[in-house]
């Protein structure tokens, strides 16, 4: 999920974990910088969007409207989307400048793991340890061999990977769950709105909660409630615990009692 571009003939099939080595650098001075944001399929995480809207200052609505393309997850029906490229041919990040990243403190998390391909999706159920990784390496990447030796582990923490890892934890729960599912199980399209809506369009989801009689529906704490009100990151986390009760039926949030007694009569 986390390699840069939907190609998979481009990573390596060696295995690596937190302990594996690999030497690489990523700088101005090298000939190819900036390249590998050049015909870029980048699909983009729940936190990917909060900081990137964020650091513009636009609501949730205007960053999907502005700068993606939707797309499916691969092997799903569920919702995703892409980052909108510059160009017909060369399909360039709308970020980059003659510097690099324009938005290198808010960069995507795919951007982040690169060089390295995250296998997160068949493994979020096992141990730290038994997490795996590939290496990317792109024909038109001169990175590789330079600069100095990192563990897998140590280029998470210095690129700021743990932070988005742990927000959209809860939305790679949800996809792996679909996955398990299989192909004969199908999701109806407006659970699917509601999908996108929970997972990708904060603002949205925020007014849904706040703005319906949701809070008369669901019991919700109130120091919980408080704290949803501002802050996207727990805003994102309670959308991913409810959707899981609306697609899957599994960890439903209780019900108002009149609400429950209402559906039972």
């Amino acid at each position: 999920m986390y390699a840069p571009k939907d190609r998979p003939e481009i990573l390596v099939p060696v295995r690596l974990d937190l302990a594996s080595t690999f030497t690489f650098t990523c700088e101005l001075k090298v000939a190819c910088f900036g390249r590998c944001c050049q015909d870029a399929q980048i699909m983009l995480t729940p936190y990917d969007i909060v900081r990137m809207k964020n650091r513009f200052g636009i609501t949730s609505d205007e960053f999907l409207a502005l700068y993606t393309v939707p797309g499916p997850i691969e092997n799903t029906e569920l919702p995703i989307p892409y980052l909108k490229t510059i160009g017909k041919d060369e399909r360039t990040c709308p970020f980059l400048d003659v510097k690099g990243c324009g938005i290198y403190e808010d960069r995507p998390v795919s951007c982040r793991y690169y060089p390295l391909g995250a296998g997160i999706f068949h493994n979020r159920d096992a141990s730290e340890k038994e997490r795996f990784f590939a290496l990317v390496k792109e024909p038109h990447c001169l990175g590789h061999g330079l600069g100095r030796e990192w563990t897998v582990r140590e280029w998470i923490e210095d690129q700021g990977i743990p932070e988005y890892d742990e927000v959209n934890a809860g939305w790679v729960e949800l996809i792996l769950k679909r996955k398990s599912l299989g192909p004969f199980v199908t999701i109806p399209e407006k659970t699917l709105k509601m999908f996108f809506m929970g997972c990708y369009n904060v603002d949205g989801f925020r007014r849904f909660v706040f703005d319906s009689k949701f809070l008369d529906i669901y019991v919700v704490p109130q120091d919980r409630i408080d704290r949803m009100e501002n802050d996207d990151k727990e805003i994102l986390i309670f959308a991913f615990e409810w959707l899981k009760g609306t697609l899957y039926g599994e960890g439903k949030l209780p019900l108002r009692t009149q609400t429950a007694t209402a559906e039972a009569e």
